[in-house]
């Protein structure tokens, strides 16, 4: 049954708004102790630290110096981990024997502001952990070939023994798809199929782009409160803390699942959460943070691959994209009537783009290339756009947006003026991507929502179920825009507006500022991602050797340019 609108959306509100980061519990058997950086007096911990260190009450551990439960070799070590300075989740720090008994725990610890977080887990709970050093060689050998996802969600199963370790990717509209998987034991395959939005809301996406490896051990563990000092302004920031306790919906979500414990691994490129590694077990599974490091350092092995992969695919299509488009400029640039020889040019200014059809209106007359609509459907498109509220680009995925029965060959739109107010445009068309998609229940109810819509919880299906995508197209994406926005430079450079103005012959100067400026954008944009994958990579002495002689290259003519502007 399809719940109704008001309440959907009121209940995606409400999840959206949860604040997972200040929950104010850990997971136990780990223990959460806050201090301040400034007189190191204990203003936070969780409860069961008085039971670890045997101190009665809360009020007796409350406002204690950390040195008179932590030993001065450990203090040590959580100190040479803030000393690196590191943004980002708690850090391993050392082995110790803590409290009376001298259990032995592992210590993690970070600063948030002016507090240090100390977490204590029990040592040796988690499973022997292995070939992480093996993994991330096998991940290389498989790089370059189809089978690098499958290859990630394969190793992972093998070094950490969960039943059902899935690579989750994440679409354009925040929902998710499962593109490979290794599977062992009982649970039931979810490969191929699609989660909505929803099942990870905003402030978890969050999470985990700043958290990398996340572990919830036993879903039915009970949760172990942070007991705080009402010195302290507002509720500790837990954002950071690997103990983290769970939303209550979340965990009901994975005993819905069959799963009694869970870890994901996040996958990162270019800064933004690419997708996960999902792992599930069907009994309680512990990890411990010597094994978070290693998986930690595999996630970000898998994510540089992932890197380095987009990075060389998208620099062959701008290549190819660029050419066309600095064909197009020089012929122009040349041509004595720039608008009698259009015709012959379609083809460049599609090519400089990422659409399967391409229509220019000039001064009320069409010029078309590619997979276009008919001259009315061209006018609905252009009525459509000007609707937008703006007079900058607008776009769409869903033929249904701009036309009743859009065309499956020109069914997604981007529209852009050309020049200040004369009616001309450009508009590019995508053709429709008919699928079936499998999605893990119904998109259209993720959540059982009370009557009155003021509490919410998990769907208790994850049953596969169809739903067949008509009339929309690949969505276009920012990188879609700036393409637009270049070759609509170039047409009003030469065709629109005061380009007609010209005398016959009169020839354009060559490509101004404002055209260059853009171009040197992009070349920056180009150095900063290949940056980061420098920053992230291990390469052998005779890549670094290469390596070395291009930057000398590239200094050399960054320096000229230097230079010559100064």
């Amino acid at each position: 049954m399809t719940p109704d609108p008001a309440l959907f959306e009121h209940a995606l509100a409400a999840c959206a708004r949860e604040p997972i980061h200040v929950i104010g519990a850990v997971q136990p058997p780990g223990v959460l102790m806050v201090y301040h950086a400034r007189d190191l007096r204990i203003v936070a911990a969780s409860a069961n630290a008085v039971a670890l260190f045997d101190t009665g009450d809360m009020d007796a551990l409350m406002h204690q110096p950390i040195e008179a439960l932590l030993d001065r070799a450990s203090l040590a070590a959580i100190n040479r981990v803030l000393a690196r300075g590191e943004q980002g989740a708690s850090q391993f720090a050392c082995a110790t024997n803590v409290g009376p008994m001298g259990t032995l725990h592992d210590v993690s610890a970070h600063a948030s502001g002016d507090l240090v977080h100390v977490e204590l887990e029990p040592s040796g709970l988690g499973q022997p952990l292995e070939g992480g050093h093996a993994m991330v060689a096998g991940l290389d050998a498989a790089a370059d070939g189809t089978d690098f996802l499958p290859s990630i969600a394969r190793q992972v199963q093998r070094i950490s023994g969960y039943d059902r370790v899935m690579v989750y990717r994440f679409l354009p509209d925040y929902s998710g798809e499962v593109v490979a998987e290794a599977l062992a034991g009982e649970l039931a395959s979810y490969d191929g199929l699609r989660y909505p939005a929803s099942d990870i809301p905003p402030q978890a996406r969050a999470l985990y782009l700043r958290n990398r490896v996340r572990v919830i051990a036993d879903v039915d563990a009970e949760p172990q409160p942070l007991m705080q000092s009402p010195e302290l302004d507002g509720p500790v920031d837990m954002s950071f803390d690997v103990l983290r306790a769970v939303s209550p919906v979340h965990l009901q979500y994975l005993r819905n699942m069959g799963v009694a414990a869970s870890m994901s691994i996040s996958l990162v490129v270019d800064g933004h959460l690419w997708g996960l590694v999902a792992c599930h077990h069907g009994t309680p599974r512990p990890v411990d943070a010597r094994q978070r490091t290693a998986l930690e350092m595999v996630g970000r092995h898998a994510s540089m691959i992932l890197d380095a992969h987009e990075l060389r695919g998208r620099a062959r299509a701008e290549a190819s994209r660029r050419s066309r488009r600095d064909a197009l400029e020089g012929r122009l640039h040349r041509a004595q009537d720039p608008r009698a020889v259009l015709s012959g040019m379609m083809d460049l200014a599609l090519g400089s783009v990422d659409a399967d059809g391409l229509a220019l209106c000039l001064d009320g007359a069409w010029h078309v290339h590619g997979d276009t609509p008919d001259s009315q459907s061209l006018a609905n498109a252009i009525a459509w756009a000007g609707t937008q509220g703006h007079r900058g680009t607008a776009a769409t995925a869903r033929g249904g947006d701009w036309h009743a029965d859009a065309p499956q060959a020109a069914c997604g739109l981007l529209a852009a003026p050309l020049g200040q107010g004369a009616g001309d445009w450009l508009l590019l068309f995508r053709r429709e991507q008919r699928e079936t998609v499998r999605w893990a229940g119904r998109p259209d109810a993720p959540f059982q929502i009370d009557p009155d819509g003021t509490r919410i919880g998990p769907r208790a299906s994850f049953d596969a179920w169809e739903e067949d995508v008509r009339a929309t197209s690949l969505p276009w994406s920012g990188r879609d825009f700036e393409l637009a926005r270049r070759l609509r430079m170039v047409l009003e450079r030469y065709l629109s507006g005061a380009a007609r103005l010209r005398a016959p012959g009169q020839t354009v100067a060559e490509p101004d500022i404002p055209m260059l400026r853009w171009d040197a954008r992009e070349q920056a944009e180009r150095l900063r991602r290949l940056a980061q994958l420098l920053d992230g990579a291990s390469p052998d002495r005779e890549r670094l050797r290469r390596i070395h002689g291009l930057l000398e290259q590239m200094e050399e003519e960054l320096g000229a340019l230097a230079d010559a502007l100064g």
